[in-house]
């Protein structure tokens, strides 16, 4: 858990390329036409994305400062790669006279790309993000199918959630228990809503920062005792997935409090989940050097392993943790991990979209997980990822343009290599448009 999901991120294909000084997108339906100059310059885009080579006429002085050419045309190749030859413009959708979108159908997607263009002629183009990836002739069998092959063991379930059970759209291993990385978060996110909820604690309560642990995250290297209130440590643990924000609350929490909220939640394997280790004591327990307390855990009751981690005083040295040991090959993923089904998962986000709190879905989307573009095929959505070497998961809790709510939960193991993260992401955010279709 080195986790890859500190801020919003795209997967190697849908990199952002903006350079600075670029307005906040204006709204679509102020301006039905497109501008002369906006569409010379989508037709251009359309022949650089083909290799034309032609990229100092067509960006401002400014972009390519930022992007070097070679920079840029190592995206475009990243592009190509992963979807194939781009073929034609399939629409214009304007924004401003310099500001929309241009989607452009590649052989097995069509990619929707913010353009936005200098004010004053020649009108280069300061500005260029792919926003989001539709793929041609995609279907949620195709991707089990591609799951399937993947090394090592992966899953998934979608389900429409409401008011009553959960109905089951997909799945495939949705019974697994899978390691998920950070994404455990959303259930220290859900136990505290419930205190909240209960009137035993409040978002405004100010605690001072201790008890810190590594990256991911920021606070690891801000002050000791600066005062933060529950809220902003929530915050940035599920925007930022901030280790040391998660670790004192799983503190405030208490363990029952935690151990409460996975067993309401549903989940089919609690001994597997709990004791539910905090970043720290995840850390320390896959040291080389704690060879010995780790055979012990793994082999005690949960009552047990609670004792062990405080005789043996884990996680509480944060400073001694080497974390590059843990950065380049799986690491005890089949035992020192948090653990859950996609089926529990679903469970998980069924509570939590009951949870009638509003603060809990503001941060749920801070950090939507997809690109801009597909974000927008949805009502909502909100969500957390997690991920280190074998690993990486995925929940999504969504509400269509339909108003259905879905919950979308993912989930790639390895214990014998790293997993290729973007491959996997493309995965999700293709099962995502898909269902968002519906």
């Amino acid at each position: 858990m080195p986790d890859r999901f500190v801020r919003f991120w795209l997967f190697a294909a849908l990199v952002v390329i903006f350079s600075t000084g670029v307005p906040s997108p204006a709204r679509a339906e102020q301006m039905t036409v497109v501008s002369s100059e906006y569409q010379d310059r989508a037709s251009e885009l359309l022949e650089i994305l083909k290799g034309s080579q032609k990229e100092d006429s067509f960006f401002a002085s400014s972009f390519l400062d930022t992007i070097p050419v070679t920079q840029f045309r190592a995206l475009v190749t990243q592009l190509q790669n992963q979807y194939g030859e781009p073929l034609s413009i399939a629409r214009i959708i304007p924004a401003s006279k310099q500001d929309g979108t241009v989607e452009i159908a590649y052989a097995k997607a069509t990619l929707a790309l913010r353009m936005v263009l200098d004010s004053a002629a020649p009108y280069p183009v300061i500005g260029l993000q792919v926003t989001g990836a539709n793929m041609t002739g995609d279907s949620i069998d195709k991707i089990k199918r591609e799951m399937e092959t993947l090394p090592g063991t992966a899953g998934f379930e979608i389900a429409e959630i409401g008011a009553d059970q959960a109905s089951i759209i997909e799945s495939m291993n949705a019974d697994r228990q899978f390691a998920i990385g950070s994404a455990f978060k959303l259930y220290v996110l859900a136990a505290l809503s419930t205190k909240i909820a209960d009137s035993d604690r409040s978002w405004s309560d100010v605690v001072p920062l201790y008890r810190k642990s590594l990256p991911s995250g920021i606070l690891q290297d801000w002050p000791d005792r600066t005062p933060m209130t529950l809220q902003a440590l929530a915050t940035l643990m599920i925007s930022v997935s901030d280790n040391t924000a998660t670790d004192i609350l799983m503190t405030e929490l208490g363990s029952k409090a935690i151990d409460d909220l996975v067993y309401k939640s549903g989940h089919s394997a609690p001994e597997k989940m709990l004791p539910m280790l905090s970043t720290a004591e995840f850390f320390d327990l896959k040291m080389p050097g704690n060879a010995d307390v780790r055979k012990l855990y793994i082999g005690a009751s949960d009552g047990e392993q609670r004792d062990l981690l405080n005789r043996y005083n884990i996680g509480l040295s944060p400073e001694s943790i080497e974390i590059s040991n843990l950065a380049n090959k799986p690491q005890h993923i089949d035992t020192i991990e948090w653990f859950a089904s996609p089926s529990d998962t679903t469970g998980l986000l069924e509570k939590i979209d009951n949870i009638e709190d509003p603060v809990v879905k503001k941060i749920l989307k801070i950090n939507p997980l997809i690109p801009p573009g597909d974000a927008l095929r949805w009502d909502y959505i909100g969500g957390k990822g997690g991920s280190e070497p074998g690993v990486i998961s995925f929940a999504f809790l969504t509400k269509s343009k339909s108003g259905k709510t879905y919950a979308v939960s993912g989930s790639w193991n390895n214990s014998e290599a790293p997993v290729d993260n973007d491959q996997f992401t493309l995965m999700m955010n293709r099962l995502l448009n898909l269902v968002a279709a519906r």
